[in-house]
């Protein structure tokens, strides 16, 4: 079976939509050549394969003529679109804290982007790489990067300074837009890509900072990390929303196929294009269902069993074993 590419939160891809909508572009065309639909951009639970939001971005990028389009994206998205993520970097009571959190759970916004804190002496580093340490496309670290400094200047700390930005492309035609979103000296053609700031500025406190709030954010974080779908993607995502929908009446394949629209064969076709199966698509969602519900100590397993569909607690029981290797009261106790 084909590996499923990594997926990222369709926020981002939000933020591009609307900078090119407010330059008067028909963003529907770019859309649908990439299989998206408009619902899907709005979800703010959605995830998007990798090369279908670079896809989208450059043709958006194409159509504005505007090569830095994905600097300024991220400012038109009021504060909290990044939900978590946005609140836990604010409830942080330094710049480097919030940094640190950020770079921890970026999971929840994209997959196979890894984030790391770099120290040199008297200077702080956010490095930015593929989960193996390769590069990462030129358009995404510069959204990144941008993102996490004008949201931070948006509320947190408007008077946030960057020591420099480091990056592994190749300087632009026009490179005037990165010196106005980072207000700091650009190192193109460099080794890797890093976002840096002095000691000081690293130290600084934050506007916002709650130390006890920012206890409980980070255990929310630290759950949705735990919960957040891997392999759904594109129609494999529409069909497991669907069997979500209909638990724990229905959720059968003539149920989904009905409620989608299509043949029972139609459906299944299209899953097998997409990687996967009906009954993959189906135990992903009652696997990834059943630990959100045993994760709730008021739960009671039969009342799982109940809620995902099963007609006995001992069915449940057999399938939670075979998708976790553990009986659900194991799971449960060994998660307490």
């Amino acid at each position: 079976m084909t590996t499923a590419p990594p997926t990222i939160a369709v926020t981002s891809t939000l933020a591009m939509v609307r900078t090119a909508e407010a330059r008067g572009i028909a963003v529907g065309d770019v859309l649908e050549k990439a299989g998206v639909t408009r619902a899907s951009v709005e979800d703010p639970d959605a995830r998007l394969p990798a090369p279908a939001v670079l896809a989208i971005w450059n043709a958006l990028r194409d159509c504005c003529a505007d090569p830095a389009l994905q600097l300024v994206a991220p400012t038109s998205l009021p504060f909290g679109a990044y939900r978590v993520i946005d609140y836990l970097v604010a409830a942080s009571t330094t710049v480097g804290d919030g940094v640190q959190r950020f770079a921890r759970y970026f999971g929840l916004i994209a997959e196979g982007v890894s984030l790391r804190i770099a120290e040199s002496g008297s200077e702080r580093c956010l490095c930015l790489a593929t989960a193996d340490g390769g590069a990462v496309p030129p358009v995404y670290v510069d959204y990144v990067f941008a993102a996490l400094v004008s949201r931070i200047r948006m509320r947190i700390r408007p008077g946030l300074r960057v020591l420099r930005i480091e990056l592994r492309q190749s300087e632009p035609r026009v490179n005037e837009p990165y010196r106005e979103v980072f207000r700091a000296p650009i190192r193109f053609g460099a080794s890797a890509d890093r976002l840096c700031f002095d000691a000081a500025e690293w130290e600084a406190p934050t506007d916002s900072g709650d130390a006890a709030l920012v206890i409980l954010l980070e255990e929310h974080a630290r759950i949705l990390a735990q919960r957040t779908p891997r392999s759904a993607v594109g129609f494999a995502a529409e069909v497991q929303k669907v069997i979500a929908s209909q638990l724990p009446e229905g959720g059968s394949v003539e149920d989904v196929a009905r409620a989608l629209n299509m043949s029972v064969r139609t459906l299944q076709r299209r899953l097998i294009e997409s990687g996967t199966t009906f009954r993959q698509a189906s135990e992903s969602v009652m696997a990834r269902l059943s630990e959100g519900y045993l994760a709730d100590p008021k739960v009671s397993v039969s009342e799982v069993a109940f809620l995902l569909g099963f007609s006995e607690q001992s069915a449940f029981n057999r399938a939670f074993r075979r998708w976790t290797g553990e009986s659900p009261g194991r799971w449960r106790r060994g998660r307490s």
